[in-house]
């Protein structure tokens, strides 16, 4: 299978339609639809139902991408877009349960699928052993503080370990960041 992953346009979404359907004659099995313009960039909003107009001329399945924060925000673009597959981007990254969520969601289920803070540490921890072997050194700060900046949208607790890590350009020093925390199960 082939998938292929397309914005509603470049300056704006006047060819999305046509671009959907050149897409498709070239053999895309799946088509991700980010529902933003190049010229939005990341900016809310999304226009999710711009992915619904794309479903009308196209036959192969679409997945909506863009803005999706919460499950809430999923639900809201499952239904303005028409697709029940969803991409996460940012999203994910600032709250790694979000996909959890969306399926209890999907499924009914009203039990919390959030992490809890020191599951999500141990989940930071690897991260860090993962940046640590495979960025160059003075890479390696930037990546922790970008996804622990990210956390902040849903974790109070991020708040204060960006604070805490946010002027380090040193890896040592996120090194005994990491042994004074002392939760259990976080090993670096």
């Amino acid at each position: 299978p082939v998938s292929a992953k397309m914005r509603l346009g470049l300056h704006d979404d006047r060819r999305a339609e046509a671009c959907a359907l050149a897409i498709e004659a070239g053999g895309a099995s799946e088509l991700v639809v980010h529902a933003r313009t190049k010229a939005h960039g990341y900016r809310p909003p999304a226009y999710w139902e711009r992915i619904a107009d794309i479903r009308q001329v196209v036959r192969l399945p679409l997945v909506a991408n863009g803005e999706i924060w919460t499950v809430a925000d999923a639900l809201r673009c499952q239904q303005a877009s028409g697709c029940q597959s969803l991409m996460l981007g940012r999203g994910m990254v600032a709250n790694p349960a979000l996909a959890r969520g969306i399926r209890a969601a999907m499924a009914g289920d009203a039990a919390s699928a959030e992490l809890s803070w020191p599951q999500l540490m141990t989940l930071i921890a690897e991260f860090w052993r993962l940046v640590c072997a495979h960025l160059e050194r003075d890479q390696q700060t930037g990546r922790l503080k970008q996804w622990l900046n990210l956390l902040r949208r849903v974790y109070p607790q991020a708040q204060t370990a960006f604070a805490e890590v946010r002027t380090f350009h040193d890896p040592a020093d996120v090194q005994r960041w990491f042994r004074a925390q002392a939760l259990p199960g976080v090993r670096t």
